[in-house]
């Protein structure tokens, strides 16, 4: 009997795509195997993410295209969005399935009712062996969230923080940089929460300093990361030569008041005392953010205070995304909401200021010689990848460099940055 065979679709974070490789070991071990590109699969798993209303549009879109592209082949709905709206998922005409992240197993003995038992004996939240196809292994060494933002529908579908062994994690990292991965990154949904609720009090820069030590022909790069949860002996550990000096600190508003409406844990005035810190503590930190527009009560001189936070601030990079009603979280009732077009107008605002900064940080590096990881060749001629300090970056297409860390002189060309309007 041929085995089925099966294709993952992820949308959202890291996390997720660190997710889907699990689901992929653990579809492996019942039998199948992935399809090939040019073939259509027997299976197609759809793993969600639910952060905002578009998000949730284009899972809906995707599993009504599939459908349609492939009607014989069974779809399968997983992800955050399955843990966070089962039922709207379920409705769905022709979806043959829908699971939460913590029903895999039983997903899979749904499919294979015979036959299938768990790889390792493993938890669904922690365990892969490779990440075919990529030039980056991420390490989700963290899960769930308690914060309770009040915009944010994570809490609900991730369920309270766990932290995943330093013992663990630093096996899977052997496995990573013994499979030839250059780059592991630090992924969780709450990487500052690391290890709290371990023995032993271990914390994100043990995780650090073990991993650094590896291999000499590797870098770390951290994740995501709460601004005050920067504590000195973690910047301590990303002096090390090995630690990519780059940190993504979500800012969200610049204003004060959205901020404690948001209910984040921090004024602007210490958020800066944060970034004052890393300059201090690492030679040249990229620092990359996430800012929201159109928050419930958000007026134009909030707005107005959050562009004149982040001009100030001399991020490397902006992340900009307007605010997204979701049922179930405090800020959903919150008045008044901003109309759709002026939260867009002050996105393009902001996505026009992260063209400039994009910019301003690539040009300080040009004539420098960078480590850069090369991902992968397009179809223009040119492979990309990033360096130490998140600038991407492309040159001629050569595939035995994929994959290495090579050093690189940036010119203006080579650094890729979005086109200033």
């Amino acid at each position: 009997m041929e085995k089925q065979t099966f294709r993952i679709e992820t949308f959202g974070c890291k996390v997720n795509r660190y997710d889907s490789q699990r689901l992929r070991e653990m579809l492996e071990s019942a039998g199948m195997q992935p399809a090939a590109e040019d073939e259509t699969p027997d299976l197609w798993f759809i793993n969600t993410c639910t952060v905002t209303h578009v998000a949730d549009r284009k899972a809906r879109r995707i599993i009504r295209r599939r459908k349609r592209e492939a009607p014989g082949a069974r779809v399968f709905v997983t992800g955050c969005y399955a843990d966070f709206r089962k039922d709207a998922l379920k409705a769905i005409e022709h979806v043959d399935g829908v699971y939460g992240r913590t029903e895999w197993e039983q997903m899979i003995k749904d499919i294979v009712p015979e036959g299938f038992s768990p790889q390792d004996g493993g938890s669904v939240d922690f365990g892969v062996h490779n990440f075919r196809g990529r030039a980056r292994a991420f390490l989700k060494i963290q899960d769930g969230c308690d914060s309770f933002c009040s915009y944010c529908v994570v809490p609900h579908t991730r369920g309270r923080p766990r932290s995943r062994s330093l013992r663990d994690t630093l096996e899977e990292g052997k496995r990573m940089v013994g499979a030839g991965f250059r780059e592991l990154v630090l992924t969780g949904i709450h990487l500052g929460m690391y290890g709290g609720d371990l023995p032993g009090h271990s914390e994100l820069a043990d995780v650090v300093e073990a991993l650094e030590g590896l291999d000499k022909g590797i870098r770390v790069r951290i994740s995501s990361l709460e601004g005050p949860e920067v504590s000195d002996r973690l910047l301590a550990a990303m002096a090390l030569p090995g630690v990519c000096a780059h940190l993504h600190l979500p800012l969200q508003s610049g204003d004060v008041g959205v901020l404690a409406a948001m209910r984040r844990r921090y004024t602007p005035k210490a958020f800066r005392e944060v970034l004052d810190r890393v300059r201090e503590a690492l030679d040249e930190p990229a620092i990359s953010t996430d800012v929201m527009v159109g928050f419930p009560g958000e007026d134009e001189r909030a707005f107005r205070n959050t562009v004149e936070f982040c001009e100030n601030a001399g991020f490397s990079r902006l992340h900009v995304f307007c605010y997204s009603p979701r049922p179930g979280t405090a800020a959903y009732d919150m008045r008044p909401r901003i109309d759709p077009a002026e939260a867009n107008r002050r996105s393009e605002v902001l996505r026009a200021l992260d063209a400039r900064m994009q910019a301003d940080w690539a040009r300080r590096f040009v004539g420098c010689r960078v480590r850069v990881l090369y991902e992968k060749v397009e179809r223009d001629g040119w492979m990309y990848g990033y360096s130490d300090r998140y600038i991407r970056v492309k040159a001629p297409a050569n595939r035995s460099a994929v994959g290495r860390l090579c050093k690189t002189t940036l010119t203006q060309d080579s650094c890729v940055v979005p086109r200033i309007s």
